[in-house]
């Protein structure tokens, strides 16, 4: 699977999972910068209502998927894909997230080896 094609994928669903979990009026933000080693660093945050810090590792495991606000399922793969095509890429996923307030999940790509 071809480097572009596997971040366009993370992208995807990070940005699908805040669109999903932020409240009609609520904020959707996608930011991207170079880092200093060649590669990049891609951030979604959303203004929707946050996790709770026992959830945010286990968010990443394949099927765990809860009820969006807006009463959607989704297959609780989106996560577990994205972090293991980051993790195929030499980077990784990480989540950033507090109640109420919102998340902001981080890709992570070095440099191209």
């Amino acid at each position: 699977m071809q480097r572009e094609f596997r971040v366009h994928r993370i992208v995807s669903n990070l940005l699908d999972n805040a669109i999903h979990w932020t409240p009609p009026g609520g904020t959707v933000r996608l930011e991207g910068r170079r880092r200093p080693d060649g590669g990049f660093s891609a951030s979604v945050s959303d203004t929707g209502p946050g996790i709770p810090a026992a959830e945010r590792e286990t968010i990443f495991e394949a099927f765990q998927s809860q009820e969006t606000p807006d009463g959607r399922r989704g297959s609780g793969l989106g996560l577990a894909i994205s972090r293991q095509l980051a993790r195929a890429l030499g980077g990784d996923v990480h989540v950033e997230s507090r109640e109420g307030i919102g998340s902001r999940f981080v890709l992570d790509v070095p440099a191209r080896r």
